[in-house]
């Protein structure tokens, strides 16, 4: 039997037992309620991301929009429309429950929230955003804040007992992409690229780019492209047109040719050549030249085929207005499929008429300059090896 002092040691003792698991509960009501702050402020943060890198892609498409084609004159418009769609698409990605507000940066400095600028070797963090060559503008970098300047911090619930009220948060991104494209390989994603088979002589092209330039008028435009709705009319808008077939001149292409190449064989039947005018060039005819074609050594060489086919018509007709890369030559000798091109350059090119029978002035596959983008494009040159041909927007900081 216990005596009356030792119930109350007992008592005691239990006591301090209560206010220790109190204590004990008190601290992991704490830790708890920092790790209910600390998930939100990760959340924040990884939708602060999601908002960037959205921006950044986004105002980096718009630099490639259609207004390139144009020369200078419309490089301003395409950089405040860049921002704005740079803007519109961070806002509407929620950051907790808020469409964020970025700062356009209209003056373009170096530190602004949204900087447009130039960079030569994209996935060089080191390297900073050049201004000098408006011109050669490929990149565009985002910065979206919660703080009190933009958007407002992120109010904290717990940690207020700390005496801790909201935090800051920020998450850039930068969007680029690259004009030197060398080559083409079949990316995973589609498995093609958007290659036609056929060939331009170079000399030629560059006629056509003097006459947009204002520089010559070898070229009329007879037909316009409509950007928001892919339509191809007749009439005009600012880019004349070319024709492949007869062909510009004596020495557009060899007799019995008239641009069809071999990508893929020896001799491409004409179900290849449509295959690959309606749904681009496989990666098995890429392996047939060793997985790519590329100009990466120099320039490559590629096989004509007899002609081309009135039976073509359909599949010229079905990618009028789309856009598409085309090889250009520099050189060619022997006739029909005994033709061999000297290839030496890539362009953006899109059909704008086909007309394959009939008498031969009437004849004609008219192409206009036209911004190709494709995922298959292999990057990495000094611009010289194409034209108006690229590798889509991606993320490299």
């Amino acid at each position: 039997m216990s005596t009356h002092s030792e119930h109350r040691h007992s008592c005691k003792r239990r006591g301090a037992i209560v206010v220790y698991v109190a204590a004990s509960g008190v601290v992991l009501m704490g830790f708890a309620a920092l790790a209910v702050d600390a998930g939100r402020l990760y959340l924040g943060k990884t939708e602060l991301q999601v908002a960037a890198d959205a921006a950044a892609l986004a105002g980096a498409n718009e630099l490639l929009n259609e207004r390139r084609l144009h020369g200078d004159g419309e490089l301003l418009t395409s950089f405040q429309l860049a921002r704005q769609q740079a803007g519109a698409v961070a806002g509407s990605n929620p950051v907790l429950g808020i469409g964020p507000q970025i700062d356009y940066n209209p003056d373009n400095g170096a530190d602004g929230d949204l900087v447009i600028g130039y960079l030569s070797t994209m996935y060089n963090t080191g390297e900073a955003i050049s201004f000098s060559d408006v011109t050669e503008f490929n990149a565009v970098k985002v910065r979206v804040r919660r703080d009190a300047t933009h958007n407002g911090p992120v109010g904290l619930m717990f940690a207020r007992v700390l005496g801790i009220e909201t935090a800051d948060l920020v998450a850039e991104a930068t969007a680029a992409f690259h004009h030197g494209i060398i080559g083409f390989r079949a990316p995973s994603e589609t498995g093609t690229v958007g290659l036609m088979p056929m060939a331009l002589r170079e000399s030629f092209w560059d006629l056509l780019m003097g006459t947009v330039a204002g520089e010559n008028a070898n070229y009329q435009d007879n037909y316009a492209y409509d950007p928001l709705t892919g339509q191809v009319t007749p009439g005009q808008d600012g880019l004349p047109e070319l024709n492949l077939y007869p062909g510009v001149g004596e020495e557009q292409l060899p007799p019995g040719n008239f641009g069809t190449v071999d990508i893929g064989g020896d001799n491409n039947a004409t179900s290849d050549i449509e295959r690959q005018l309606l749904e681009g060039v496989s990666a098995d005819d890429l392996s047939y030249h060793g997985g790519e074609l590329s100009l990466a050594d120099g320039p490559f060489i590629l096989n004509g085929d007899t002609g081309l086919s009135s039976g073509l018509k359909d599949e010229l007709d079905a990618i009028i207005g789309q856009p598409r890369t085309i090889p250009l030559f520099s050189e060619v000798s022997g006739p029909g499929d005994n033709s061999v091109f000297t290839i030496v350059k890539f362009a953006g090119v899109r059909v704008m008429d086909a007309k394959l029978t009939g008498a031969m002035k009437f004849k004609c596959v008219l192409l206009q300059p036209a911004i190709a983008m494709d995922d298959g494009a292999i990057f990495g040159g000094d611009g010289t090896t194409s034209e108006h041909v690229y590798h889509p927007p991606v993320l490299v900081r």
